[in-house]
């Protein structure tokens, strides 16, 4: 059962333009909660059950999404259903979104990375991209309100450093007023990208395969000899009839049916009908 609390918070958040009473909401939600609790506990004695039941938790879920209501913990349980249920795609996309809301809780990048190791070729750029986050793990390890902290406590240092050395000599000033500076530019874009990350228009492919062709329409060639696999995240170039234009991390733009996949932005971009 979920704390009285996270219920409040939750359903506090809920769009003014919704379908279900509050009542009903609560209503839901404790479905929701009971159904997944007991997938739990049959993953043992009875996986078949168990994964019915985590389905039946995901729909759930997934109503109270649909009747408008966004907060970062009603995603995170929707994910965790979905990915129990075999979902991948779904999850990897609820997880994103749960991060718009919470992006450094440690549990939610953690099964997302779980989720996302689960994916069939996930079309990643090998190169340059892959050593620049070997270089920079600590962007992703790392809590944005902790980076920002020491990004804060660093520059005070340096500037602190600056003025102290117009009155008195300090050992090794240049070296360390340099680390400090470059230490603080480093954090700084590291949180800039954190918010950044919020707004941009990408998504996820959620049927099982997708064929990406080379223009908007099924008259169009498929960009890959192969359908690409469900959990497959990409950038959003344009929309177009029902269509999405995209960029794969890998670096190939194509188009792709937007019932294909789900968007995952915090802005108003596509609205599924």
């Amino acid at each position: 059962m979920l704390a009285i609390s996270a219920l409040c918070c939750i359903l506090s958040l809920s769009s003014p333009d919704v379908h279900l009473t509050l009542e009903q909401q609560i209503a839901v939600l404790e479905e929701a909660q009971h159904a997944y609790d007991r997938a739990i506990r049959l993953q043992t004695a009875d996986p078949v059950a168990s994964k019915e039941s985590f389905r039946r938790a995901s729909n759930r879920y997934q109503i109270l999404v649909d009747d408008g209501i966004e907060n970062g913990k009603l995603w995170y349980d929707l994910g965790n259903a979905q990915l129990q249920s075999g979902e991948i795609g779904e999850a990897i996309a609820a997880y994103r979104s749960a991060q718009r809301f919470m992006p450094s809780n440690g549990r939610l990048v953690t099964n997302l990375e779980y989720a996302r190791s689960l994916v069939t070729n996930p079309m990643r750029w090998e190169g340059s991209t892959s050593i620049l986050k070997r270089l920079a793990f600590w962007h992703d390890t790392v809590p944005t309100e902790i980076r920002l902290a020491v990004g804060i406590v660093f520059w005070v240092g340096c500037w602190t450093l600056v003025v102290t050395r117009f009155f008195i000599l300090i050992p090794g000033f240049k070296t360390v007023t340099i680390t400090l500076g470059l230490a603080t530019l480093a954090l700084g874009v590291s949180v800039g990208a954190d918010f950044a990350n919020q707004h941009q228009r990408n998504g996820v492919l959620t049927a099982k395969e997708v064929i990406v062709r080379k223009g908007n329409s099924l008259q169009d060639a498929p960009m890959f000899q192969d359908p690409i696999q469900e959990g497959v995240e990409f950038d959003i170039l344009g929309v177009r009839s029902g269509w999405l234009h995209i960029r794969l991390h890998n670096g190939r733009e194509g188009w792709i049916q937007l019932e294909d996949a789900q968007i995952v932005s915090l802005d108003e971009f596509v609205k599924r009908g």
